[in-house]
């Protein structure tokens, strides 16, 4: 194409760069060129659309938007804006926009009276988002256990809590394929802060969603970047009373990145973290709510500590009490290959009532009382029998697969025996069995 438009050079051209000269010939040519991107308003009144491509960095191929336009018909950083744009005249640099055709996919006028996102009702999340698939790989297993123990909710504020190699990026992209799955209707995000550029592709490839990413080759201002335009623009679709997911990898990075473009408070708190660096991350984190007019916003997010840092320690005690959902991950059940490597005693979700029905939810209390007094691979070693030898978390609740499993569960036991206390094991049976000392019959034999 580059040769047939006789364009000079094109073989030492970058992609971006050709793409830009082809359009450009093409309209001297006469034709009428649509172009459409994510809107940044910059600080002197006027705009740019940025390419999720790029991962919204900016760059020449970008198109401008004057201040008039956006005064016109009210738009905001993270609109989502099509229309036909014209090449550069004389003297300038980009593309610009000539005529706005949609914003968010909708009519420019339909969306000019919107009611901006502060100014929204948050509630307690009541819709919940089932990550259960009626398939048999191993995949689903992460996604019955969260519902089981620490179900998600739309507007809910998830925080996957984890030391280094624990599990957490492929429990993240099993939560990004079971929602794409289930949730069609939902737009997902997954934002990848300071990661490496190899698990960006396999998650660009792997995920039914938008990928932005910024690697940990890049500044820390380009992470603050990427993280601002992913949350403005779901807080645009919000506004539209849709639901979207923010899958984020990881908000410990994303706060260190805070911490280093802030300007110095001279207040220095614990592990070198400035007073103020943390009050932009916890404006992200917080967003995340469910909304009484409709729409709401989720965001699951990874923290990560035991990595050696004071500063991610402190950083995860900041943001510990922000979330109202948490999954634990524990190393030494990774380091014994037992995926997933969840805590099952220390994760849960606040007011999990709204989530689950209640003939659900007082066997999930029976099944927590049950595996309390357990060590957390015992628990999660029987919780994997129970997955594995069911087909969903519905089946797992019958009483015959419950006496069951603790049947062989007592069977293979070497260093605890159960037995039923002798009440008939109607409605409960995980209540009825205890641990037994030695010269007590032991329910397997």
């Amino acid at each position: 194409m580059a040769a047939t438009l006789e364009i000079d050079n094109a073989q030492r051209m970058r992609k971006q760069e050709l793409m830009f000269a082809i359009l450009k010939k093409r309209a001297k040519l006469g034709e009428i060129i649509f172009g459409d991107g994510t809107l940044e308003v910059l600080p002197d009144g006027f705009g740019f659309l940025r390419s999720p491509e790029t991962s919204y960095l900016a760059s020449t191929d970008d198109i401008y938007i004057s201040p008039s336009q956006i005064r016109r018909f009210n738009l905001h950083t993270g609109d989502t804006i099509e229309g036909e744009v014209r090449t550069p005249k004389d003297g300038e640099r980009y593309f610009a926009l000539v005529k706005v055709d949609k914003v968010n996919g909708q009519a420019p006028e339909a969306v000019k009276n919107r009611i901006m996102f502060e100014n929204l009702t948050p509630l307690h999340p009541n819709r919940p988002l089932t990550l259960e698939r009626e398939i048999r790989a191993e995949e689903n297993i992460t996604g019955r256990i969260i519902d089981m123990i620490a179900p998600i909710g739309r507007g809910q504020r998830a925080l996957l809590v984890s030391s280094p190699k624990s599990g957490k990026t492929v429990m993240l992209q099993h939560i990004a394929h079971a929602i794409a799955n289930n949730h069609p209707e939902a737009d997902l995000f997954v934002l990848l802060i300071d990661e490496r550029p190899e698990e960006v592709t396999e998650m660009m490839r792997s995920v039914r969603g938008e990928v932005v990413a910024s690697t940990f080759d890049e500044p820390a201002i380009r992470h603050v970047q990427v993280a601002e335009m992913v949350i403005e623009k779901a807080k645009r679709l919000v506004e539209l009373k849709r639901d979207v997911v923010i899958l984020l990898d990881s908000i410990t990075r994303l706060a260190r990145a805070y911490n280093t473009v802030v300007p110095a408070s001279g207040k220095v708190l614990t592990g070198g973290v400035d007073a103020n660096a943390l009050q932009r991350p916890k404006r992200f984190f917080g967003a995340a709510r469910n909304l009484e007019e409709g729409g709401s916003l989720t965001i699951i997010a990874t923290a990560l500590i035991e990595t050696g840092s004071r500063m991610d320690d402190v950083i995860y005690e900041e943001f510990k009490g922000t979330g109202n959902m948490e999954v634990h991950l524990e190393r030494r059940l990774a380091e014994k290959r037992v995926y997933p490597s969840i805590n099952l005693n220390k994760s849960g979700t606040r007011r999990e009532e709204l989530l689950i029905k209640p003939e659900i939810l007082q066997k999930v209390w029976v099944l927590r009382k049950f595996i309390s007094d357990m060590d957390e691979v015992q628990a999660m070693e029987f919780i994997l029998d129970k997955m594995k030898a069911t087909k969903n978390n519905a089946e797992c609740f019958r009483y015959d697969a419950q006496r069951r499993l603790i049947v062989r569960y007592a069977a293979r036991c070497g260093s605890q025996r159960w037995h039923c206390t002798g009440r008939a094991c109607r409605g409960a049976p995980f209540l009825h069995f205890r641990p037994v000392s030695a010269g007590v019959p032991c329910l397997a034999d």
